[in-house]
């Protein structure tokens, strides 16, 4: 039975008390009841904060539906873990509690609750949803490579032709829903729900820069010199043998940790793309249609051939060190200030809350200092969010998610932001502006997705150190664009 209007006015006002602060940084949405007013000053428009309006006659009572989000679980399927999505109370965590204040809103607007189910093989519980005609989830979140296989087999909704989704507005990520298109169709997307990942970043350490006497990577932001040259002078004027046993081994010092992730961000970082969707949505290659490419990783491979580097790939992967994996063991070495620069996505950077040195974020450095813009590449290991084909009230769902990113855009992302990356791991004023240049300039690459050919996972996550893309490209090409060709065909397109 619904609660009485009084009783579900008073439950509201509870739950916007905790909330109040973030919803300014919302804008206005008539169905949300987060209203705003704007006022004219200076030429400037503001939007002051109006208190909402909340009539419960205006929004469909869905009599306790549970709302189902289907995730991958976390180690046998590879994708990171979501604890952002439902939430059983005030906990004192400033992100999980706000997953609470939002799914609270929601549920009280729409008398429904949320339900999280975590599947090793999602790709098969999707298939059998969308073959068997049921309804058990709402919406599919895992990471792109794994969503691109299930829009190949047809299982996943054209999120574009949801009427209810205006991927313009602030509270979706226009950037993936412009380049993850193929055609006019969009299978998955990112959003502000998806609050834990923002690109693959640059870390690096501020003890190291200062006891070399070394230039800040955000005084060379300052002054617009953050350039492939500069990131490079710094990575190779740091190799020191800690232990002084006469061995360069992983627990000494170095400028910098590798893997064979690493080219491929630098090369994004320079505004380079393997396919760029024309007019029509093909995506076309073009991967080398300047010279960044080659000099990129011609520059990646002398860095990290140098004695100043360490590759992940030479860590022993049966001597975790008590850790979960090499990887995990390898932040660990740059908690212990062994190395000057790190790069992964925000995902990870739980695992430095613990260091004693203060370490800095940055985007990925610029080509040179004449491009306007920093790029900051979405790892293709992380989650992005997608609804499976077949769905028993799909305006009923697509109501819902909308209502999700509009309260995650204003309580959530502004907790993740400001008071955990900003204020609990990294601890300096400098990283709001780069986390903000780095959400800009967030790129998305439907070829790093689905990887054409084996664009990614044959080229552009080479070993730099030892391989030349400039001439494997040559030997890949027809079968590349051959794979294009015949995707762009399955998804009802003409080429």
């Amino acid at each position: 039975m619904k609660k009485t209007l009084l009783v579900r006015l008073l439950t509201f006002l509870l739950v916007l008390i905790m909330s109040v602060s973030v919803f300014a940084a919302c804008g206005s949405n008539e169905e949300t009841g987060i209203e705003h007013g704007e006022s004219e000053e200076k030429g400037e428009t503001t939007k002051p904060l109006k208190p909402p309006v909340y009539d419960y006659s205006r929004w469909p009572d869905y009599g306790g539906y549970e709302f189902t989000f289907l995730c991958q679980y976390p180690f046998e399927s590879g994708a990171y873990y979501y604890n952002y999505l439902v939430s059983d109370g005030e906990t004192q965590h400033v992100v999980r509690d706000a997953v609470y204040r939002r799914n609270e809103l929601l549920k009280e607007k729409y008398n429904i609750n949320f339900g999280q189910r975590e599947v090793a093989d999602i790709v098969s519980a999707v298939r059998a949803q969308v073959l068997g005609g049921v309804n058990e989830c709402d919406l599919i979140i895992a990471d792109g490579k794994t969503l691109s296989t299930m829009a190949r087999e047809g299982l996943l909704l054209d999120l574009a032709s949801v009427e209810r989704f205006d991927m313009t507005e602030e509270y979706w990520d226009s950037n993936s829903a412009e380049q993850l298109k193929i055609g006019d169709k969009l299978y998955f997307t990112n959003c502000p729900l998806n609050i834990e990942e923002v690109a693959c970043v640059v870390y690096f350490n501020k003890k190291i820069i200062s006891d070399y006497g070394l230039t800040s990577p955000y005084e060379y932001m300052d002054n617009n010199e953050w350039t492939l040259d500069n990131w490079a002078k710094l990575a190779m004027s740091v190799s020191e043998d800690i232990n002084k046993d006469g061995e360069m081994t992983e627990v000494d010092r170095y400028g910098t940790l590798f893997d064979s992730h690493n080219g491929k961000m630098f090369l994004y970082g320079t505004g380079a793309r393997a396919t760029t969707n024309d007019e029509a949505g093909y995506p076309k290659v073009t991967l080398f249609a300047d010279d960044r490419a080659p000099v990129v990783y011609e520059k990646c491979r002398q860095v990290f051939s140098a004695k100043s580097s360490w590759s992940i790939d030479d860590m022993d992967s049966s001597d975790t060190h008590g850790y979960n994996d090499k990887w995990d063991y390898a932040r660990s070495l740059f908690c212990q200030d062994l190395y000057l620069f790190h790069y992964e996505g925000t995902n990870i950077i739980h695992q430095f809350a613990d260091m004693e040195s203060d370490f800095g974020v940055v985007p990925f450095p610029k080509y040179d200092s004449d491009q306007e813009s920093y790029y900051s590449l979405y790892p293709s290991y992380c989650s992005l969010v997608a609804m499976p084909k077949v769905n028993e009230n799909l305006d009923r769902s697509a109501r819902i998610i909308d209502d999700l990113n509009l309260y995650s855009n204003a309580i959530l992302k502004p907790a993740w932001y400001d008071q955990l990356l900003q204020r609990m791991y990294i601890r300096d004023n400098e990283s709001e502006k780069s986390l903000d240049l780095i959400l800009a300039g967030r790129v998305y690459d439907i070829g790093m997705y689905y990887d054409f050919g084996g664009i990614r996972s044959q080229l552009l996550d080479v070993d730099v150190r030892n391989s030349n893309i400039s001439t494997m490209y040559p030997r890949m090409k027809k079968r590349i664009e051959a794979d294009i060709k015949a995707t762009y065909r399955d998804f009802g397109f003409e080429c």
